[in-house]
């Protein structure tokens, strides 16, 4: 039997200043196309052993 799922606390203070620094220090990032290839190509073998018969 699974355990229940606790509440996401909220940040306050530094923790939520660093949080939303980091939001803007990524916000402009993008993924790489060998990575984003690498994740389909998981996503379709994940896909192909789930497949119901």
């Amino acid at each position: 039997m699974a355990k229940p799922i606790k509440n996401t606390p909220v940040l306050k203070g530094k923790e939520a200043v660093d949080f939303y620094k980091t939001i803007d220090l990524n916000k402009d990032k993008k993924v790489s196309i060998d990575s984003l290839k690498a994740i389909r190509n998981d996503a379709n073998m994940l896909k192909e052993i789930l497949k119901v018969n």
